[in-house]
């Protein structure tokens, strides 16, 4: 064999390698997606270039798994963008449950400081809340704005000593802690 033709087989047989190598890379790293990607694409030009040469294989093994480590990097993008809004939606509400019982604790607060008398929207602030804006003693609740109800708890019963604070959840739905 002459020594330009073993030199070109070793490298076709060298490509077809880090072909595979590189898919395996890919699939490994797929879900760091943007590695994945570079790596996959990689796998496939080196696996395409040494295809028809020596290691043919390997260099078919090296595009496939190349192929499977772009898929799945993409599959990682897609789901992670689909499910984002979702989970940034749900911990937003969470927030809000979490300002209003925050509110709760401030109400319970100012009856021990008060001889058990029950704050106004006003005797209440939204300074260290995450979600909630603003407080108000009547109307309807919005994502940013709660409602102190004094005389009724959640249920509708009425009392003087019992009250309400309610937020709207994203979701539309009313969310409510009180006495």
């Amino acid at each position: 064999m002459s020594e330009p033709h073993k030199t070109e087989q070793t490298e076709s047989q060298g490509l077809a390698v880090a072909s595979l190598v590189l898919g395996i890379l890919a699939i490994i790293t797929c879900l760091v997606w943007y590695i994945g990607i570079v790596l996959g694409v990689l796998a496939i030009i080196f696996g395409a270039v040494s295809v028809k040469k020596r290691g043919r294989k390997k260099a078919i093994a090296g595009i496939a798994t190349g192929s499977i480590g772009v898929i799945l990097s993409l599959l990682i993008v897609w789901v992670v963008s689909a499910a984002l809004p979702s989970l940034q939606k749900s911990q937003r509400d969470t927030a809000r449950k979490n300002d209003v019982s925050a509110l709760v604790t401030d109400v319970l607060s100012f009856q021990t400081e008060n001889r058990g008398q029950l704050p106004s929207a006003n005797d209440l602030t939204t300074s260290s809340l995450a979600q909630v804006t603003s407080i108000a003693g009547e109307g309807e609740p919005t994502t940013d704005k709660a409602v102190l109800k004094t005389g009724v708890n959640c249920d509708g019963v009425s009392s003087t000593r019992n009250y309400s604070i309610t937020i709207l959840l994203e979701s539309g739905s009313p969310y409510c802690q009180g006495s």
